[in-house]
């Protein structure tokens, strides 16, 4: 009796047709792992946008088209980005804001955010040394006769804040009181406004000239 030869492949043969699956599978499974950053997630997109969007009031570099608004030149990007997402949502109400805000995509807020702090930040040099000297005391040491903590114990040594705190040097001066008076009246809200809300009640209104000008002029 004749034994009928097997139709099932030879070790070589075996290869021949696994090798092109295999390939292409290995293939497929490095090109899917290669990282693709967003087109928009990028500092020259980002100042596209800021140009058609922000500069009238922030300036091209941000640092403000004028000491009413805020400076952004140099402000930390999450912040950044985490303030335009509450304009766009509401939480933190703005007519002016609210409208620009809405119609950024997720990419585009990072690509803005990220540009603007790239950007060198704004010093406004000190008009009065002596009022500046009281701020640095409020802002190091807060008025414990008052209750009122330091600001330093948030936003840190040098005033350059954190991921979700702004940085405070070289801000305009004349927006940081605004902001200040805005929080002390509850009219500014946001998920800081509780902490700021009791910070700014607390403050005297030469203890928030006096730390806007000392923050104003710090590099």
């Amino acid at each position: 009796m004749t034994r009928q030869a097997s139709h099932r492949p030879g070790r070589n043969g075996l290869w021949r047709v696994l090798a092109p699956l295999l390939a292409f599978g290995l293939s497929g499974s490095v090109w899917a792992a290669q990282p693709v950053a967003p087109a928009a997630d990028d500092i020259a997109t980002g100042a596209k946008l800021a140009e058609k969007h922000c500069a009238a009031c922030h300036g091209a570099t941000g640092q403000g088209a004028t000491i009413d608004f805020a400076s952004l030149a140099g402000q930390n990007e999450m912040y950044i980005a985490k303030q335009l997402r509450e304009f766009a949502s509401g939480e933190r109400d703005s007519t002016v804001m609210d409208s620009k805000a809405s119609i950024l995509s997720e990419c585009s807020i990072r690509a803005v955010a990220k540009f603007y702090q790239s950007q060198v930040p704004k010093v406004s040099p000190s008009k009065d040394q002596m009022l500046a000297n009281a701020g640095q005391f409020v802002y190091e040491r807060g008025n414990p006769y008052a209750g009122l903590p330091a600001c330093v114990s948030c936003h840190g040594t040098g005033g350059r804040g954190n991921a979700e705190l702004p940085r405070l040097a070289g801000q305009n001066p004349r927006y940081m009181e605004r902001q200040l008076k805005n929080y002390a009246t509850r009219t500014r809200a946001g998920d800081s406004a509780a902490v700021m809300t009791m910070v700014a009640s607390r403050m005297t209104e030469m203890e928030m000239k006096a730390v806007v000008e000392y923050l104003g002029a710090m590099k």
